[in-house]
């Protein structure tokens, strides 16, 4: 499965919109995000949330991640799943993905110049494109 820099953007933005300093699994699924079906957990949260785990985007409360059920998701024998009000957070890493992704010219070109590359590049040049665009702005408002 590949990165859907989309999907990423609007599984991150739950936590952006949250009013807490805390969500958990089960708010994410409210907000319209499919999380799990008749055969388990949905492929593509799974990738994508694993992702946001495994590069540091999402911790729970103690800071940590270990695992899926760290963070509010277990899964049992035949695949059967169990979503727990586990508070989960964005960490700043998050925070900093998930803002580069709300702009639309950081996400258009992401998407057409990087597609296909490593999560790393994407976070990175998410970023670098960010400050950029943000450096024009700040030029324009001194001018």
């Amino acid at each position: 499965m590949r990165i859907d820099l989309d999907y990423m953007a609007q599984l991150l933005d739950v936590f952006l919109e949250a009013d807490t300093a805390h969500i958990s699994v089960p708010e994410i699924e409210r907000s319209g995000i499919q999380i799990a079906g008749n055969d388990g957990l949905d492929e593509k949260f799974l990738f994508h949330f694993q992702l946001a785990a495994e590069n540091g985007l999402i911790s729970n409360r103690d800071l940590q991640v270990n695992g899926l059920k760290s963070l509010g998701i277990t899964i049992g024998a035949g695949d059967g799943v169990t979503l727990v009000s586990t508070p989960i957070r964005l960490t700043q890493s998050g925070h900093d993905f998930a803002n580069a992704l709300k702009n639309k010219e950081v996400l258009v070109r992401l998407r057409s110049e990087l597609k296909g590359a490593p999560f790393r590049v994407l976070f990175d040049g998410s970023q670098k494109l960010l400050e950029h665009f943000l450096k024009k702005k700040l030029d324009e408002l001194l001018e």
